[in-house]
């Protein structure tokens, strides 16, 4: 799929940045997150072979999506080491969202490009693909990889497959820069970002018959009044990073659906939370705490409540114990990222873009995490203000795609010889 060429610009229009183009094409595939991105993956793959590079894909489960894992070695044929340019293909759906025009075809207006994904992250794809031509293998010192994962926006799930394809190739990469949009400055650390399902199965029974039955509302209420108390001892207690906006962790239920009607002993309720934590912690520690409150007291409970409903109803010993159950579910674990402010990629990413300020932290989630968690020293640096990202009439500023180009140039004066 190839989108049209970009009408010519009148002699009072902004000087376009060379990128753009690659941009618009990239921007012509919705590659919504959940459904297949295999036609774009074709399209940045053939861009890759028109230069003589070849790469390997990793596949969801059921085939419909991938990632792209390039590599372009250094003249001496040296694979190990080097720097990967990342990326997700997928953008958020715009349904629900009132735009000025078609999402999917950029619009230049003033200083700005508009169009989904423009901002997040298909300006800093197309400024990739726009770096190819001026790559000279036989120049480089050190390898430059590609990254291009599937399903990032719904908690990162296409990465760790990628990962775990070229370090079983055993390919090792130096550095990472994630193209998040973060108007071409430095993020050194966010939050690992988590979501997870909870779901309660207890006795049916007539409202009038509460006692003869196990509801499962009931104990739903109990974990998320125990969601809420551990996400206060967050607050008061921390950890603390102060160089966060909200410099602590932070969770909770945000949906929970169950029961039937008012006079209906809930059987059934299903939970979903989030929870966001600092670098300095651990996904498995706090896991483990809700996993110890929900196996370990929920559940019990929830057994006591099931026997004393035999009890009271006749009903056979332990028959209505065995419908009582607790499902939980890790549905995306997104690990922080936590590069130290004097990190050797840290200073070269400075030194490129010609910034003297120390790096940012943030909140939300990136691939990052899961590179920096495979050995790999990572950053977040990309076009584009993450305010405008996910939002109707998404845009980036042109001239910060023109800073991604001369950023991009500059890795790769940094690789060459």
């Amino acid at each position: 799929m190839t989108a049209d060429a970009a009408p010519a610009e009148s002699a009072s229009a902004p000087l376009l940045p060379e990128s753009l183009e690659y941009t618009r094409r990239l921007i012509a595939f919705p590659s919504i997150a959940q459904t297949s991105n295999l036609d774009i993956i074709d399209y940045i793959e053939a861009e890759f072979a028109r230069h003589g590079h070849t790469g390997h894909r990793s596949y969801s489960e059921d085939g419909t999506r991938a990632n792209l894992f390039i590599t372009i070695p250094a003249a001496d044929g040296t694979v190990n080491g080097g720097i990967i340019i990342s990326g997700h293909t997928d953008v958020v759906p715009v349904e629900g969202q009132i735009w000025d025009s078609d999402p999917f075809t950029v619009r230049v207006e003033g200083t700005r490009a508009y169009g989904r994904g423009v901002c997040d992250m298909k300006g800093y794809l197309g400024a990739a693909l726009w770096l190819l031509p001026r790559i000279r293998q036989d120049r480089l010192r050190v390898p430059l990889h590609f990254a291009f994962t599937y399903d990032e926006e719904v908690g990162c799930v296409g990465a760790p497959a990628l990962i775990e394809e070229f370090t079983h190739r055993g390919v090792h990469p130096q550095f990472c820069v994630v193209g998040e949009p973060t108007s071409m400055r430095v993020i050194s650390a966010h939050k690992g970002a988590h979501r997870g399902r909870v779901s309660i199965t207890g006795v049916a029974k007539h409202a009038s018959l509460a006692t003869h039955g196990v509801s499962a509302v009931n104990a739903a209420g109990e974990f998320i009044t125990f969601f809420a108390r551990l996400a206060d001892s967050w607050e008061q207690e921390g950890p603390f990073d102060q160089a966060f906006v909200v410099p602590h962790a932070t969770g909770g239920v945000n949906f929970a659906r169950g029961g039937v009607q008012y006079n209906i002993v809930a059987e059934r309720a299903v939970l979903e939370y989030d929870f966001r934590i600092l670098p300095s912690m651990t996904t498995e520690s706090v896991v483990q705490r809700l996993e110890d409150e929900l196996f370990g007291a929920i559940l019990p409970r929830m057994h006591a409540r099931a026997a004393r409903a035999e009890e009271l109803s006749g009903a056979e010993p332990g028959s209505l114990t065995a419908q009582v159950q607790v499902q939980h579910e890790l549905l995306a674990a997104v690990p922080g990222l936590g590069t130290p402010d004097d990190a050797e990629l840290v200073r070269l990413a400075n030194t490129l873009l010609g910034l003297t300020e120390a790096p940012q932290k943030v909140t939300y989630g990136t691939e990052a995490g899961l590179f920096q968690r495979a050995g790999v020293e990572s950053i977040v640096c990309g076009p584009g203000d993450i305010a405008q990202a996910h939002s109707p009439n998404e845009w980036v500023e042109l001239e910060q795609l023109r800073d991604c180009e001369r950023f991009f140039e500059a890795i790769l004066g940094w690789a060459s010889q």
